[in-house]
């Protein structure tokens, strides 16, 4: 038995004359008491529980009045009752009265008073107690609390234990009330009975008890971590503000000024919200945690009767608290809170209003909640610039999960046959899976950063794993399974595989020299491609690779010589992808019809190109809110664009997803 469990919580000493408040805590009596007398006044509404903050009310009586009528702990007074027995040296009752120090040797069940040997001749004499219930204090201490533990006495019959219940009133008797208020009733039985009877109401009452303590352990716990989360979090993102001023002129100061306050506002009110929920978890917690222990210690010490009393107190606040804690089920954590920066600062200086945008995004929901508004401002003396056509995203999406420790960047995007995305977040060394609708179905945590994958059929997937120069083979159901490890030669990148000639093509662009290579389905080196064009190395920073729909050719983008090259399986240059509006390539998506979309890191632009390198158009630009685009995928059924930003534009937490 947990000591614990019959301490009163105001006085730190075992229970005396207990009794509970609505959250069914339990107090001595006379702590209460005490407790209105200091710190309250006189008459009150309602009494706040010391422990849950739980309001039990008064109804404006006085604090000696409003205590007295509280109900008796039973359960609790009797457990105590028989602890002291078992744990501590007793005095005798009836000389305790007389203020006599005399240790009890025999204990009466039926008076619940310790004796000594000259008390217990007395007691054993009298017609009213002769024929009580006598215990040996050592046969006390040696047996199992469940069966010396007494049953609750009836309010209107002295001594008279509650062994009966009444179905039509719904409340425990006694044998005195059986032949008085009830001698009528029909449906009368035996607690022992009504506990058999009533068998799955008091399990079905335990299951939602812990259910409700589940619940509200898990949001507690959540709300905890966002709340330390949020300090960091915050920072970080004070500091990206920060960051944008180093790149453009004094001017901007007042904008940042105003940056700031707006992220010191949703700070405050994310603060607020957090703490409130924190609170009022706690309590919920505290109260639900209580009667689960009350519940359980009930079941394990206390008799049917006791078990009854509890069903009925239990049942009512379970009724109270489904709705409360519905309303905790799903904890969707802190929302992501993202700075944008604004699009016009490498255009034009004068027409800005803000250093940039704030937006918090819900997890599981894809508005934007809070956002600074970015109005063009123009003067009296400069035309009104050219309108441009901005194509706006169909969906932005937050890939950033509940366990997440750090900023999430998402090198690799896979679309499966199912519709699902694969994501690689080196960031926090995560494969994450999401449905077609961006829902996180699950994810994988690796020992290092993944960077690139590539699909090998309808359910399994490779993975590069640069640091341990491996490629990882998952399968990829409702979760991820890994299959099986490729132990490669050197560290790769990108990587495609052609399902025709069952083999893989990865870049090496730390390699010396740089280089794209050929590999077998099992891993083995087939090729090593560093062709030269005019004495010089063809690549010097290959990141990504992709194979075309037939297997015959496959696209290199090499950052460092801005451009993309395609060469045949045969080592023979197609051509080379160059444009003034594209620097710095990276990542590399394949339609089903041939078409390529190139995503340019450091032009912050997306082209789409035809199967012969011919520009087609100059799908996304910065005017469209991309800054430095890492990754990018076309869907398995040609419709969507599933695009990811690099770290340096303080927005690589979201994906954003365009209609093709």
């Amino acid at each position: 038995m947990d000591s614990a469990f019959i301490t009163c919580k105001i006085c730190s000493k075992k229970f005396t004359d207990p009794c509970h408040l609505e959250c069914l805590h339990d107090f001595c009596k006379e702590c209460i008491r005490n407790d209105l007398k200091q710190n309250l006044s006189t008459r009150l509404d309602a009494y706040s529980c010391p422990i849950c903050k739980q309001l039990t009310p008064t109804k404006n009586k006085s604090p000696e009045d409003w205590v007295e009528q509280l109900p008796p702990s039973d359960f609790v007074s009797a457990l105590t009752e028989v602890y002291k027995l078992k744990i501590d040296d007793v005095y005798c009752s009836p000389c305790n009265r007389k203020r006599r120090s005399t240790t009890g040797s025999k204990w009466c069940r039926t008076c619940r008073e310790t004796l000594c040997i000259n008390c217990l001749d007395v007691h054993g004499s009298l017609k009213t107690t002769m024929k009580h219930t006598i215990l040996d204090l050592q046969e006390v201490k040696s047996r199992e609390t469940k069966k010396i533990i007494f049953d609750p006495n009836c309010m209107n019959h002295e001594h008279q234990p509650l062994t009966s219940f009444c179905e039509a009133h719904d409340e425990l008797i006694c044998s005195l009330c059986t032949g008085e208020k009830h001698k009528d009733c029909t449906s009368i039985r035996t607690v022992n009975d009504e506990v058999r009877v009533k068998s799955h109401d008091i399990q079905d009452i335990s299951s939602k008890t812990s259910e409700h303590l589940q619940i509200t352990n898990n949001a507690l716990q959540s709300s905890q971590a966002s709340l330390r989360e949020l300090d960091n979090s915050f920072l970080n993102l004070s500091n990206s503000i920060r960051s944008v001023r180093k790149r453009i002129d004094e001017m901007l100061s007042k904008y940042e000024r105003k940056s700031l306050e707006k992220l010191a506002g949703i700070e405050n009110e994310f603060r607020e919200k957090l703490q409130h929920d924190i609170q009022k978890l706690e309590s919920l917690n505290a109260e639900c945690s209580h009667t689960n222990q009350l519940l359980g210690n009930v079941k394990d010490y206390g008799t049917d009767g006791h078990i009854l009393q509890c069903l009925q107190q239990v049942r009512g606040r379970n009724v109270s608290h489904s709705t409360v804690v519905e309303e905790y089920k799903e904890m969707c954590g802190l929302p992501t809170v993202n700075f944008v920066i604004n699009s016009q600062l490498d255009d034009v200086l004068n027409t800005l209003t803000s250093v940039g945008e704030l937006v918090v995004n819900d997890i599981g929901n894809n508005k934007k909640t809070q956002q600074l508004p970015s109005k063009s401002r123009q003067t009296e003396h400069k035309p009104k610039p050219t309108e441009i056509k901005r194509r706006l995203a169909d969906k932005t999406v937050s890939v950033r999960t509940r366990s997440d420790e750090n900023v999430c960047l998402i090198t690799g995007i896979l679309s499966l046959p199912s519709l699902d995305w694969l994501l690689c977040d080196k960031g926090n060394k995560k494969l994450k899976l999401y449905d077609s609708q961006f829902q996180i179905k699950s994810e994988h945590i690796l020992e290092q950063t993944p960077y690139d994958t590539t699909c090998l059929d309808d359910h399994v997937v490779a993975v590069t794993v640069p640091e341990e120069m491996k490629i990882l083979v998952f399968r990829v159901l409702a979760g991820i399974n890994l299959q099986e490890e490729l132990k490669i030669n050197d560290r790769c990148y990108g990587i495609s595989y052609s399902s025709k000639e069952d083999k893989f093509v990865v870049t090496c662009p730390f390699a010396s020299p740089a280089s794209v290579r050929i590999l077998s389905r099992k891993g083995e080196e087939l090729m090593n491609l560093t062709p030269e064009e005019n004495l010089q190395s063809l690549f010097l920073r290959p990141w990504y690779v992709a194979f075309d729909g037939t297997g015959n050719s496959y696209f290199v983008s090499d950052s460092q010589r801005n451009r993309v090259t395609s060469i045949t399986r045969s080592v023979y240059r197609r051509f080379h992808y160059t444009h003034a509006n594209m620097k710095s390539p990276r990542g590399l998506a394949m339609t089903s019809n041939g078409e390529m979309f190139i995503a340019g890191w450091g032009s912050d632009t997306v082209h789409r190109v035809d199967e012969n390198g011919r520009l087609k158009e100059e799908f996304l630009s910065r005017h469209d809110g991309i800054i430095s685009p890492q990754a990018v995928c076309v869907s398995k059924d040609n419709t969507t664009l599933a695009l990811s930003l690099d770290q340096t534009s303080c927005r690589s937490d979201l994906m954003q997803i365009f209609l093709i």
